[in-house]
């Protein structure tokens, strides 16, 4: 009887412990969905993965693929290691960007990014991520045309915001980067155009924004129709080169890495 207690009690010791009904599953229980997008160039995944590519030399003077000036393809990085995609856009060029999710965002959505970069180089107004407006980005529906941006400003990484149509960005958080450094951005933007917010994180920090002295920042994130763009917009000056390591996209914190948050 002993020995038959003993091995009931070792085969229900195998069973899965199951959530009480009512609350909530473990973390580990709980599913993960795939990525939106999910671009690791440690695999060396082809930038293709991030979505349509957008080339610009002058103003309206857009290339459908890579010139020798103007590109963007898995490369070295800065320090000659093999394993990033290179946006590169020579002195005088406009854009080398990628857009994600063409028309795909859907109003009411919370989207989680993460974002693995560094820059050669740090001109003043390089925009290095946008959250573009692509429907209401005009004066009668007066949506802003770029209602998030990550840019350089000064040598500092600025997160700016546009709050309607004909207003400029203004940032709402900086910090001092410094060329030929990686740094690792994760992003919450509630895409909605009343009760809208973002968050920051940055190498795992969350950020406390300058003009709401909180970690959110409120407003309209979703005029019309916003998608995020990833590269190198801007910084005409000089040549530039950006480097990315991993893009990811998705509508739970969960389905994403959770280093870029701070878990």
């Amino acid at each position: 009887m002993l020995f038959l207690y003993l091995f009931l009690t070792f085969l229900v010791s195998l069973v899965p412990a199951q959530p009480v009904q009512g609350e909530a599953a473990p973390a580990e229980l709980v599913a993960r969905k795939a990525p939106l997008v999910d671009f690791n160039a440690a695999r060396r995944d082809d930038p293709k993965k991030l979505g349509t590519l957008n080339l610009e030399k002058g103003k309206g003077d857009k290339p459908k693929s890579n010139t020798p000036d103007l590109y963007v393809k898995l490369d070295e990085d800065f320090k000659g290691v093999n394993g990033a995609a290179r946006f590169h856009h020579r002195a005088g060029y406009r854009r080398a960007e990628y857009h994600s999710l063409k028309g795909q965002t859907k109003a009411g959505t919370t989207y989680f990014i993460t974002y693995k970069f560094a820059l050669g180089e740090l001109p003043d107004g390089l925009i290095v991520f946008q959250w573009k407006e692509y429907k209401a980005n005009n004066a009668k529906d007066g949506g802003a045309n770029i209602p998030l941006a990550l840019e350089v400003r000064n040598n500092k990484l600025a997160f700016s915001h546009t709050f309607k149509w004909g207003e400029g960005r203004k940032v709402q958080w900086s910090q001092d980067i410094k060329a030929k450094t990686e740094y690792k951005v994760g992003l919450e933007i509630s895409a909605k155009a009343k009760g809208g917010y973002a968050k920051l994180w940055l190498n795992g920090k969350p950020v406390t924004f300058d003009t709401t002295k909180s970690q959110t920042l409120t407003g309209n994130m979703y005029p019309g129709q916003s998608d995020p763009k990833f590269g190198i917009y801007g910084g005409e000056t000089v040549t530039v080169d950006s480097y990315v390591y991993q893009v990811q996209i998705g509508t739970s914190k969960n389905d994403v890495d959770q280093s870029y948050f701070g878990n």
